[in-house]
């Protein structure tokens, strides 16, 4: 009875133990495939807007090479674990809150170090438009249910991982903050264009995606915003990509 006793005693301990390997690998297969940069498809789309300036016209048709963008906005949590000095805003100041008060030249060398780069203007308007080509990245009206945007100026920024994603599963690419892209601001060109990276120089670089407080016409997926790049404010994060990994062997 007691060398079954102790066999019966293993068994449940080794089966416990199985199951608790079991749910901490697929555990961090999820968490790894939820945090994984999301792979945008070579192809067309049609970037600018006719609902706002001159500066996001004409629409024209883009073709981009297929890239990799950040499922979420750079957090508080992981920007720290690169530059432990970063003093947070009150307005983001949640470990999972987008970090803010980062430089232009700050966010591009974080995204560096990481083996990344900051997006191009183009492939920041492709990702968040989704493969629909939405106004919205959460759809072709605005609507404040499904994006963190038209707030109080002191509700501040959410989580990065916070509401649904869009049609490629991007988090708050309208809305929650703005967002550096790689390109100095100018004028676009007409016609058609192949993986455009804007002026070789410039005095300002450009924003994307408006913030918590902005209405409607900020977060649009086509509108444009220009700023100093040695500019840190309470409403200005960043997100990453890549270029696409290799396909094939």
């Amino acid at each position: 009875m007691n060398n079954v006793h102790r066999a019966n005693r293993f068994y449940k301990n080794w089966s416990a133990g199985v199951l608790l390997f079991s749910y901490l690998i697929l555990g961090s297969t999820v968490m790894a495939e939820k945090e994984a940069p999301v792979l945008i498809p070579a192809g067309p789309f049609l970037m600018g807007s006719e609902q706002g300036t001159e500066r996001e016209r004409p629409v024209h048709e883009v073709w981009l090479d297929a890239f990799a963008i950040d499922r979420y906005e750079v957090s508080n949590r992981d920007y720290e674990s690169f530059q432990k000095s970063h003093r947070r805003s009150a307005s983001s100041a949640c470990n999972l809150c987008p970090v803010t008060l980062v430089s232009w030249s700050s966010a591009e060398t974080f995204c560096q170090n990481k083996g990344g780069r900051l997006p191009t203007e183009a492939e920041w308007e492709k990702a968040a438009r989704g493969p629909a080509g939405l106004r919205f990245s959460f759809g072709p009206e605005a609507d404040p249910a499904r994006g963190h945007f038209a707030r109080a100026f002191t509700s501040g920024a959410v989580p990065v991982g916070t509401l649904s994603g869009n049609g490629y599963g991007l988090h708050h690419m309208s809305g929650n903050v703005w967002e550096w892209v790689a390109d100095w601001f100018g004028s676009y060109a007409k016609g058609p264009l192949q993986n455009p990276r804007g002026p070789d120089v410039g005095f300002q670089k450009i924003l994307r995606g408006g913030s918590w407080y902005n209405a409607d016409y900020y977060v649009d997926a086509g509108m444009r915003f220009r700023l100093d790049p040695r500019v840190k404010l309470n409403s200005v994060g960043f997100r990453c990509a890549r270029a696409a990994p290799p396909s094939g062997p």
